[in-house]
């Protein structure tokens, strides 16, 4: 069901302009919701994807905040006080609150958990967060910082700097004895390059490109959104900055909540023309409207998602209402790979499809001979496609037979036959 009609979602557009509503209920459609199913099996198979080409054993360690002394984060690992500055004693704790009189657990609970199962599983090839101590004895190879989002890339940078203030660290890397990767359900591309800057040079993979207000609306679309975000600014004193924390504009919602990038208006009170704003997704819960969040993408979502690519004839075609899920997302690579870019992210960027399932369906295509090593589509694929646009389309009525006789009620004028 789109997020629009939910119930919550209902009332919160009451709150807008009769002319605005149309804009805000597009703002809402176009959040991508990430059922706690979908955030765990997608990290999951994400991680085990980059440890096949990891040097081991693999260092895992749960992204969460890092204190800071003067502005600087803190050391990961203990050192030693003498003149050598070596890195000493345990590993650092998946879960602690940086604020003593507010211990709330974040989304790096469930990061952790993950990490446990992991291990658990996989104990010649993953540690939980092992101390320089550990690392030294298991000679650990490869460091991976885990997270479910990446917006700004300020939280993953702070850890990662807290692990490259420890002089070991930064020793073990200058010999090519470790090497740092940041996996991430989802990141946004400001988020990604700022992740990438860091001088430990880390690799970044993400389950799905975050949408955002810039990446999911045309120009126009996108301006009269922003305006709308700011005009319902429920923030005083920042109302020029409307769009979330780091202005992102990020449009994604997870089962455990949103992140601080999405608008401004979806998840702060406030005041707004005089009245009291109440969010869809207060204190950044979204309980409220859980119940939408499915684990496969739908026939909606498929269609939807040519729609936006003007697609309108494969949109509408009676076959894809027959078709199974699986042969509709196959329909969505076919149709997304016309026009350029054609790389993994860019397409999943495109079709709402994760990256591992837009790589899946490439290689099934190019089974079939449907797409060529280039991803372009060869004549058999464009050949299915414009064959999709009509098939299945159902035959006109048969005339229904009366006993009654028939008699024209107007007459054409003859027609000169030609000499």
């Amino acid at each position: 069901m789109r997020l629009s009609l939910s119930e919550n979602a209902i009332a919160w557009l009451g709150q807008f302009r009769t002319d605005d509503q149309s804009d805000a209920a597009a703002l809402l459609d176009a959040i991508a919701r990430v059922s706690h199913k979908k955030l765990a099996d997608g990290m999951r198979n994400c991680v085990l994807d980059r440890a096949r080409n990891a040097e081991k054993p693999i260092g895992l360690y749960a992204e969460r905040e890092i204190r800071k002394h003067n502005g600087v984060p803190n050391r990961l690992f203990k050192e030693e006080k003498g003149k050598v500055k070596r890195a000493i004693g345990a590993g650092p704790s998946p879960v602690q609150p940086i604020r003593a009189y507010d211990p709330q657990v974040g989304s790096e609970g469930l990061i952790a958990n993950l990490v446990t199962e992991l291990c658990r599983e996989h104990p010649k090839t993953f540690l939980s967060h092992p101390g320089p101590n550990r690392i030294r004895k298991c000679r650990v190879r490869s460091f991976f910082l885990i997270s479910d989002f990446i917006g700004t890339g300020q939280r993953a940078v702070n850890y990662l700097q807290a692990a490259w203030c420890v002089r070991s660290i930064r020793s073990w890397h200058s010999w090519r004895l470790m090497h740092f990767e940041v996996v991430a359900y989802s990141a946004t591309e400001v988020g990604q390059r700022r992740v990438r800057a860091h001088p430990c040079r880390p690799s970044v993979n993400i389950v799905l490109p975050c949408p955002t207000i810039e990446t999911e609306f045309s120009k126009d679309m996108a301006k009269r959104i922003r305006e709308l975000c700011i005009r319902y600014n429920p923030m005083k004193g920042n109302e020029q900055e409307g769009l979330g924390f780091g202005e992102i504009g990020a449009l994604i919602a997870f089962a455990h909540g949103v992140p601080n990038n999405v608008p401004y208006l979806l998840y702060k009170e406030g005041k707004v023309d005089g009245k009291h704003w109440v969010p869809l997704f207060p204190s950044r819960l979204t309980t409220g409207v859980r119940s939408g969040f499915t684990d496969q993408m739908d026939k909606a979502e498929i269609t939807k998602h040519l729609e936006q690519m003007r697609q309108m004839r494969l949109s509408r075609s009676p076959w894809l209402r027959q078709a199974t899920t699986e042969a509709g997302k196959l329909l969505l690579i076919l149709a997304s790979v016309g026009r350029g870019p054609r790389f993994s992210e860019a397409l999943a960027r495109k079709t709402g499809l994760t990256i591992p399932e837009v790589e899946h369906l490439v290689r099934k295509a190019f089974t079939y001979g449907w797409m060529d090593q280039h991803r372009r589509l060869t004549d058999a694929g464009q050949s299915q496609i414009e064959k999709l646009k009509y098939r299945g389309r159902p035959a006109p009525e048969d005339l229904q037979e009366t006993p009654e006789p028939y008699y024209p009620m107007a007459l054409r004028a003859p027609v000169d036959s030609p000499s």
